[in-house]
């Protein structure tokens, strides 16, 4: 949906016509083009003649609006816009949706760019203080767009510019130039533009299946895609191809979505997702994913450590026997990992000690001599260092890329890479230790919603970590992409982690706030929190810095509210397990809202966990700390966790 000055006036007109009883006649071709397009996005209609406009009943309700708001000064006559100014837009309809979700609050990005539409307002109010908001017409305005079907008419031309062009993300100025190509696309809703300012443009869901079948069919005729061809490949799908007219038959296999037999080929595989998309409007949620430098480490560290297996089948990847393989390379070899221990040991000391830490870098010569630096007394040195791996461990296991079991060999409790963590392994051989944020791995999955573009500063950070490049998502974003959706995710949280997600409420709070929250020096602990947080599913960051929790996420939250934040890590994948075993063989008391467990089943539960003993007993007792079990059952906070792990999965 884009209305910009040509097509505001064009509205305005149609509107002034019916107030004549007339309808809108256009006679010269090069002014017809706004009409079209206005026709597209389902504003306009024709009339009884292909050169004749009128409104349809939400185009009728979009120009009431216009002149309200004109009436009330809160925008301009539209005659004295700037011809580029884009009053309605994909990045206008975001930065609604978004300040919507956040509980009609805008936050500072998005305030001023709505403000300027119309769209926004400061209120004051006696308990709250001054706060921006979306005001009314926003919201009339984001019913339209939710309730305007476009139509799709896609012709060889366009399928041609569709075809050649970068899905994204990329910058709006790599776009290529085609007349008024990118408008047609923005009014059929196949290309979005980024919040706040269309920094970034991508083709959205519904425009990525329109070019995977446009790549995959026979553009022969004039008109390549619309309505009724999809219609007529329903029939096909209903009636086979006896249910076709001649007519429909022929078109539908000069297209090549279907052969002589009426059996789908994979352009009209291709044009029934396209029609999907297109009637159902029903696309994926934005989930994302996250890995540190550390937790890619150690990914190299488990292999190495089974290779040594082959030859020693005494050595096991235990967590002791990966902390031995770190403390063996020196450092020059990971260089990358120091500002992951610099925000490690910002969280664990409370102040800012990253230069300190930049400085010791070149003087040591293993992170033995770094831990013992920072954790001179006793023995602490050894216990952060190998709290630390314990730490990036869970985190592993939490995003589906290491199991941990029971060696029948040792007793011990072991890793391996699971599938997925092969998968991560061999992008690391190939592009490199880097970090991948959850922020880099959202600017592609993003793109496959029904109007989301990522910010601009998403799409550097996918840029920089090999995510992004030519105006397409690389391997590895493609990769880093499928996982998001792919991966079974278990809870985790980490200490800070935790105290984080105490200060988020439900909707209605902003980064910018959330960091206020913590002394400043913590700021790129907190956003990193946040990264993760995002990438297990638990909260979501909307295109304008905007926090909401996820329904896993107040699950969580909820579990959790009650838990001390002294506790290292109150909830971890091992944990999880533990809850799953005892729920498997207790008794649920629906009523109270337990599980009991038979002082005799302990032990059944210990083998289905596939823990061993020392393991168990260690997490068991977390657990309690939490309060997620008692001495004979799981409490409600115990089977919320269960409840958010199948959300966080369905």
């Amino acid at each position: 949906m884009v209305i910009r000055k040509e097509h505001a006036l064009a509205l305005l007109n149609a509107k002034a016509q019916e107030e004549k009883g007339l309808s809108c006649q256009i006679t010269i071709k090069a002014e017809e083009d706004p009409y079209v397009e206005l026709e597209l996005q389902n504003l306009l209609e024709q009339g009884t003649s292909p050169v004749e406009y009128v409104l349809t009943y939400w185009g009728r309700n979009l120009v009431y609006l216009l002149e309200e708001m004109i009436q009330k000064g809160l925008i301009s006559h539209p005659s004295e816009w700037d011809e580029r100014f884009r009053w309605i837009g994909s990045e206008v309809i975001a930065m609604i949706e978004a300040a919507i979700n956040s509980g009609g609050l805008t936050g500072e990005e998005t305030f001023e760019p709505l403000k300027k539409r119309g769209f926004a307002q400061e209120t004051h109010e006696e308990k709250r203080g001054w706060f921006k908001e979306i005001n009314d017409y926003a919201r009339s305005i984001y019913e339209i767009y939710i309730k305007a079907k476009p139509r799709l008419v896609i012709s060889k031309e366009l399928a041609s510019y569709i075809s050649s062009m970068p899905t994204g993300p990329a910058e709006t100025k790599m776009l290529p130039e085609h007349g008024r190509f990118p408008l047609i696309l923005e009014s059929m809703r196949l290309i979005s533009f980024s919040v706040p300012n269309s920094d970034v443009y991508t083709l959205s869901g519904l425009g990525q299946a329109v070019q995977k079948t446009i790549q995959t069919m026979a553009p022969s005729l004039e008109t390549v895609i619309n309505e009724d061809y999809m219609y007529a490949l329903l029939k096909v799908l209903d009636s086979g191809i006896d249910g076709l007219t001649a007519q429909e038959a022929e078109v539908l296999q000069e297209l090549a979505f279907i052969d002589a037999e009426g059996n789908l080929l994979p352009g009209g595989e291709n044009l029934l997702e396209v029609y999907r998309l297109w009637s159902e409007r029903h696309y994926r949620p934005v989930k994302t994913f996250n890995l540190e430098t550390l937790d890619q480490e150690l990914l190299i560290g488990i292999e190495k450590v089974w290779e040594k297996n082959k030859t020693n089948p005494e050595i096991v990847p235990t967590a002791e026997e990966i902390v031995h393989y770190l403390m063996e390379k020196p450092l020059k070899e990971y260089k990358h990992l120091v500002e992951f221990y610099g925000r490690m040991i910002n969280q664990a000391m409370g102040y800012q000690k990253k230069e300190e830490l930049k400085k010791k870098w070149a003087e040591l010569f293993n992170i033995e001599q770094l831990f013992k630096h920072f954790w001179e007394k006793g023995n602490q040195w050894y216990e952060k260092l190998y709290d630390t791996v314990k730490e990036s461990l869970y985190s592993l296991e939490s995003f589906n890329l290491i199991t941990s079991e029971l060696d029948e060999k040792t007793g011990k409790t072991v890793y391996r890479l699971t599938p997925h963590g092969k998968e991560v392994l061999k992008d690391i051989k190939d592009k490199g230790v880097r970090e991948i944020t959850a922020t880099g791995v959202k600017a592609v999955t993003i793109t496959k919603t029904e109007f989301g573009a990522p910010n601009y500063h998403w799409y550097e950070e996918a840029v920089k970590q090999h995510l992004v490049g030519g105006g397409y998502p690389t391997k590895s974003g493609q990769l880093y992409e499928n996982l998001a959706y792919n991966i079974k995710r278990l809870p985790h949280l980490t200490r800070f982690e935790l105290m984080v997600l105490h200060k988020i409420p439900e909707y209605g709070m902003f980064l910018d706030e959330l960091f206020k929250e913590f002394d400043e020096t913590l700021k790129e602990e907190v956003q990193y929190a946040v990264n993760k947080l995002e990438a297990r599913y638990i909260l979501d960051v909307l295109p304008n810095n905007g926090i909401v929790l996820t329904e896993p996420g107040k699950l969580i939250k909820k579990a959790l509210s009650g838990v001390p934040e002294g506790i290292a890590n109150p909830i971890n994948p091992l944990i999880v397990r533990i809850l799953q075993a005892i729920k498997q063989v207790g008794n649920l008391y629906v009523k109270e809202r337990k599980v009991r467990i038979l002082p005799r089943n302990w032990e059944e539960a210990l083998k289905i966990s596939g823990l061993d003993k020392e393991t168990f007993e260690k997490e068991i007792a977390v657990a309690r700390l939490a309060g997620f079990i008692g001495r004979t059952s799981i409490h409600e906070s115990g089977l919320e966790i269960l409840e958010a792990v199948e959300l966080l999965n369905k």
